[in-house]
């Protein structure tokens, strides 16, 4: 069975060269009607700070999505946390009370799965090119109450619109990916901590 999810792909770049996570977040809610603007998304919504270094990944999006690599805060990356409070403020915003963001965090392929045969195309959070992940030579830094996090390296974060009994099919921001064979998918997206989010009706 093929099921390929009519997910607009919506180019990062050039506005938000490492704003991935809000743009992946953009796709969806224009998949599910709503006129969203990556940009707008990003300035108003998504929940930052102002550096990257020492930030939560899992409360607040590390720099500036604007922000080149190698720049005065540059952007870095979030996990599912900023992105459901962005999508909650949206649509709060926009009136709107039938969608909810879902952090599936921990999920394996079945769940998956089940969410593309039920029509809700998920975010993710992989690597580029679907490489094994590596991490930045900064190493990492411990967060307040004890929790160190280690920082990564070729961090990517994509939609997922489609799949049939080989591949996952791709909406990816940047343009890198079309198509994963499953078994490399689940190995990289396992080595990310099974990230996803979805927006489902309640």
């Amino acid at each position: 069975m093929k099921i390929i999810l009519p997910v607009p792909q919506i180019l990062q770049k050039p506005e938000l060269p490492n704003g991935c996570e809000i743009t992946s977040l953009c796709e969806i809610l224009n998949f599910l009607g709503f006129a969203a603007d990556k940009c707008d998304l990003a300035d108003h919504y998504l929940p930052r700070s102002r550096e990257w270094f020492g930030t939560d990944p899992d409360e607040l999006y590390m720099g500036d999505p604007h922000k080149e690599d190698g720049s005065p805060e540059e952007g870095y990356y979030c996990f599912a946390g900023p992105i459901i409070k962005a999508a909650l403020a949206y649509l709060a915003a926009a009136g709107s009370s039938d969608w909810e963001p879902i952090d599936l965090t921990g999920c394996e392929q079945e769940k998956l799965e089940e969410c593309l045969k039920e029509g809700m195309p998920f975010i993710f959070w992989a690597s580029l090119h679907f490489q094994d992940i590596r991490f930045d030579k900064c190493g990492g830094y411990e967060l307040p109450g004890g929790k160190y996090h280690r920082v990564f390296n070729t961090l990517h974060c994509m939609v997922c619109c489609g799949m049939d009994e080989e591949y996952f099919y791709i909406a990816d921001p940047l343009d890198y990916n079309e198509k994963v064979e499953k078994a490399q998918f689940m190995k990289v997206f396992r080595q990310l901590g099974s990230r996803a989010v979805i927006l489902k009706k309640k």
